[in-house]
């Protein structure tokens, strides 16, 4: 279980500190007894004629990252990302977003 918890923290620490330093306009914070990590969008999507939440999603899930609409939890420019998996697959799955998603050319 300790182990489990290590793993858990290090995604999370990593996810947080990557977004912050990459994905412009993203608001989030650390989870806090639970796995899963909610990316805030509105500042990403909302005064941008060329990107909407729909367009954020079916960008991630095209590069295989699978993540879920924020939207069925109440939260409307949220996407939430489970952190529970080898962190290799973690650091894979940010650079997939970084590339192809927020910071695409």
């Amino acid at each position: 279980m300790d182990e489990l918890r290590e793993v858990l923290k290090s995604n999370a620490d990593y996810a947080y500190n990557y977004i912050l330093e990459h994905f412009k306009g993203v608001k989030l914070s650390k989870p806090e007894g639970t796995y899963m990590l909610y990316l805030g969008l509105r500042g990403v999507v909302q005064g941008r004629s060329d990107t909407d939440m729909d367009t954020l999603l079916k960008a991630g899930v095209a590069v295989g990252v699978i993540w879920q609409d924020g939207r069925p939890f109440h939260r409307p420019y949220a996407i939430r990302l489970n952190l529970a998996l080898p962190h290799v697959l973690v650091k894979e799955a940010f650079d997939r977003m970084d590339k192809y998603v927020f910071n695409a050319k």
